[in-house]
């Protein structure tokens, strides 16, 4: 059984989307909604689709992944964004993975019909399969053993699935599904595709050459300092 773990907050908008994909998307999962102590309709909402929704005291991501990942009864997990929504057969395509393939993602096509968007989902998908660096937003998936054995996802202010992903490179065989997932633009129309690709590769850059991830968090969000 596959288990879908799909931490929110303030999600109210996107949600039902999100969850409303699951049921074209092949078997029937195990749906879990971690909430981030969420101010809106979100608990609600989830609890339209599912019976296991966790309350958490305040959003954090990793915390999020972690718990709902603690209450998964399922050999296969899929982290979930509440931005995101799955293609029909995704599910099916995670059940068919060869018995060595410990875990993965799908590519990503970004919601929209522009021309940007979609050079940049190809250009994005592209970087995931050449350097095996997996996105939350592309849904990555993975064998509940493997997961435990790597010890979940690292309390981390950003960079968390990143972080993850090389780890679950690095023990053992790992696969990009054709997917796609969808996931949404908001940010991208929010803050200009210029902006925001730029801070996505300084965050890849940063990471990579060991720049603390609260300095990487301030910048990616623009914060304060402090």
């Amino acid at each position: 059984m596959i288990s879908v773990i799909v931490p929110v907050n303030n999600e109210e908008e996107l949600l039902p989307g999100c969850l409303e994909s699951l049921a074209g998307a092949g078997e029937k999962p195990e749906i879990i909604v971690v909430d981030g102590a969420s101010r809106d309709r979100t608990r609600e909402i989830a609890r339209l689709y599912t019976g296991k929704v966790i309350a958490l005291k305040r959003a954090d991501l990793p915390a999020q992944l972690n718990a709902g990942a603690a209450e998964a009864s399922g050999d296969i997990l899929l982290f979930l964004h509440a931005d995101s929504r799955l293609t029909p057969g995704c599910l099916d395509l995670i059940g068919k993975i060869p018995p060595q393939v410990i875990g993965g993602a799908f590519t990503m096509k970004l919601d929209g019909n522009r021309l940007l968007y979609r050079l940049l989902s190809v250009g994005g998908n592209l970087y995931c399969r050449l350097t095996g660096t997996y996105f939350g937003d592309r849904g990555i998936f993975v064998r509940s053993a493997i997961f435990q054995h790597l010890g979940g996802f690292k309390e981390m202010p950003i960079m968390t699935d990143v972080d993850f992903s090389r780890r679950l490179q690095g023990t053992g065989q790992c696969i990009l599904l054709k997917g796609p997932v969808i996931s949404s633009s908001r940010k991208f129309d929010r803050e200009g595709p210029a902006q925001s690709l730029y801070l996505i590769i300084y965050a890849l850059i940063a990471f990579r050459l060991g720049v603390d991830p609260r300095i990487i968090r301030q910048k990616y969000y623009r914060l304060p300092p402090g």
